[in-house]
């Protein structure tokens, strides 16, 4: 899967082409200079009407592109799929092996990616930005340019594929060697190739070198990439996107996988040793990385650091999943931990970092959310998850929190995450308590729902105005709630709509815990003020579309999409819950429940806007169908 983390910046150059041409305006050169200043050849455009027509008059320059990033941050990221698949077609003749065509929106993104020299192409969907930044770390500057202010995602979110390159050991290839034993000049790149041993890893040549003052941190990174895209060094940064994806959905992958994934083998020589394997006697027959070996096409070493990262980060759910990795050289010593949570919960993984009094930044991912925590001494000062901070943050994580990748690295703190408002005041031991008091409340809460927190409620009018009331009470414990406590049933009461679960709302107000919103959720269910929706969408919407099916049949499709267009509008007009409803030029009917969302209404609302619909689509029928013909359809679908 594609990954590639952004971070906020401005200003980047787009094309606009106004219509195909070969020859590309003055200002189109001018940005495509500007695009393609650095190592990357990458270009942004903008979505729009005319989108296809710049892709098509790329591709008559005959150029290939690492990347083609199409920025629709402000397209809503809704658009037809017809455009998806023809800018794939048109960019097929445009990426270089491995590129990506990629529509990017503020906090999610889709690329379709050249697998192959022959142009075969493949789908990616992601969900955050940190998938994206796994796949290709290099696109970073880039996507941030593009997104501008428009994003709120951080250079932290990335401890995982951080961990990985910095605990990752650059060998030398022979060119390297050569490259070792004959430097003459004092060139920065040679003071991290003089220090490179095919045993030390980058954190700690990091350290030496950044540490002395001889090199800079951003110019240590830029002379790694210069030795790795001068073959000095076999790949290090191909390798971080396979690795972190690997171990986050916790699959196994063979050395041919890791090979070639990591760059240090390509294709057509995996398939050579494919071939010279399959060819070898059985019992002459070597491994596939024994077998490279041979070849030169790496060396030993290469193949031991191989058979590591296979050992430590291949683990599947039958494996053990914590692993403790001491990273250890003569000036320093750093040491990480790395796992996924299941065989150990939150709490358990809170004590032990204050246990063992670790200092350090512990960062959690669970699909687009993440949990933080600074430690000093084994005392969490500083939490974050989302929009909660502090205490409440810790509660959220320890409470809810089943799944997800953990990094806990020795570093310095994130600027964000070491904001006074982000300090956790009471002790961990007291936390963990409020957590496990909140944990089994909220299960009562959602013991009381048919589908516990996937279970979806849409708010009952407030008649008696109970939310207006400052002196309601709880129901089972009869105190007087506080103003805090009514402005989050006032909150959750709004939320609500018939369509979101209560997981997915409790996500989407990001700043409200779930022990919060189950306690409101609890408040409201017993005034009544919230019920699970007792209607079904479905049948309806069928009853509806077998109705339209069998008078477009009688009267055309051109009469009875014409029908259906007059009939919403006249329901409907123009308005958001409008937007809801699908009619595609071939009169059939659908519904957008991420467009219902958008637009704020509720399941029992959507419902209702269906049968009014239908019932002025009939009326409009009665002009093309003798009204005996028009109730025999109508009776025949009723009772089907």
């Amino acid at each position: 899967m594609l990954t590639l983390q952004g971070h906020v910046g401005t200003g980047l150059p787009r094309t606009t082409f106004q219509e195909p041409m070969a020859v590309e305006s003055s200002q189109a050169k001018l940005d495509r200079k500007e695009l393609n200043k650095g190592t990357q050849n990458i270009i942004v455009l903008r979505y729009g009407p005319e989108l296809l027509n710049e892709i098509a008059a790329l591709a008559k320059t005959k150029r290939l592109y690492d990347a083609i990033i199409v920025d629709s941050t402000l397209s809503g990221y809704l658009f037809p799929s017809e455009i998806l698949i023809e800018a794939a077609r048109l960019s097929r003749g445009l990426l270089e092996l491995s590129g990506a065509l990629i529509f990017l929106k503020s906090d999610k993104a889709t690329a379709v990616i050249r697998e192959s020299l022959s142009g075969m192409m493949t789908f990616h969907v992601f969900d955050n930005h940190a998938e994206l930044f796994d796949y290709s770390p290099s696109l970073t500057k880039f996507i941030q340019t593009a997104l501008g202010n428009a994003t709120s995602f951080v250079e932290e979110s990335t401890d995982l594929s951080h961990q990985v390159l910095m605990s990752s050991v650059p060998v030398l290839t022979v060119n390297g060697l050569n490259m070792k034993l004959n430097m003459e000049s004092h060139h920065k790149r040679n003071l991290l190739l003089a220090a490179i041993d095919n045993y030390t890893p980058v954190v700690t040549l990091s350290n030496r070198l950044v540490a002395s003052g001889r090199l800079k941190s951003e110019d240590f990174f830029e002379r790694l990439k210069e030795l790795e895209s001068e073959k000095a060094i076999y790949p290090i940064f191909n390798k971080i996107p396979f690795l972190v994806n690997c171990f986050k959905s916790q699959t196994a992958f063979t050395i041919k996988e890791y090979l070639v994934a990591g760059g240090m083998l390509t294709r057509m020589q995996l398939d050579e040793l494919l071939m010279e394997q399959n060819n070898m006697p059985a019992k002459q027959r070597l491994s596939l990385g024994a077998l490279a070996v041979k070849k030169g096409m790496i060396n030993s070493r290469q193949l031991e650091i191989a058979l590591q990262d296979q050992a430590f980060y291949g683990q599947t759910e039958e494996s053990e999943k914590v692993k403790l990795g001491n990273v250890s050289g003569e000036e320093d010593k750093v040491q990480s931990l790395v796992g996924h949570l299941g065989s150990t919960d939150p709490s358990n993984l809170l004590q032990n970092l204050a246990t063992n009094r670790e200092s350090g930044v512990l960062s959690v991912e669970c699909r687009d959310q993440q949990f933080r925590a600074l430690f000093e001494n084994g005392k969490i000062s500083h939490a974050k998850l989302g929009k909660l901070l502090g205490n409440p943050a810790v509660i959220e994580f320890a409470s809810v929190w089943k799944q997800g990748i953990f990094v806990f690295i020795q570093r310095t703190p994130p600027a964000d995450l070491a904001k006074d408002n982000c300090k956790v005041s009471k002790a961990l031991d007291k936390l963990l308590l409020d957590a496990a008091l909140a944990a089994d409340n909220t299960e009562v809460t959602w013991k009381k729902l048919p589908k516990g927190a996937d279970s979806v409620l849409e708010k009952v009018p407030d008649k008696e105005g109970h939310l207006d009331n400052e002196g309601l009470t709880d129901p089972k414990e009869k105190f007087v709630l506080s103003a805090h406590e009514r402005a989050m049933m006032r909150k959750l009461w709004n939320a609500l709509d018939g369509l979101h679960s209560l997981s997915m709302v409790v996500r989407n107000l990001q700043n409200v815990t779930t022990a919060d919103a189950a306690a409101a959720i609890d408040r409201l269910l017993s005034y009544n003020l919230v019920n699970v929706p007792q209607v079904d969408l479905n049948g309806p919407l069928s009853k509806f579309q077998q109705l339209v099916k069998r008078i477009t049949e009688t009267i055309g499709v051109e009469r009875s999409e014409a029908f259906l267009r007059l009939s919403l509008r006249d329901t409907l007009g123009y308005s958001g819950r409008a937007r809801v409803f699908i009619l595609s030029r071939q009169g059939d009917v659908g519904v957008d429940m991420a467009a219902a969302r958008t637009a704020g209404t509720s399941l029992s609302v959507v419902l209702q806007d269906l049968e009014d619909w239908q019932v002025k689509y009939i009326e409009y029928a009665t002009q093309e169908l003798d009204r005996t013909v028009l109730l025999s359809i109508i009776k025949e679908v009723h009772n089907a």
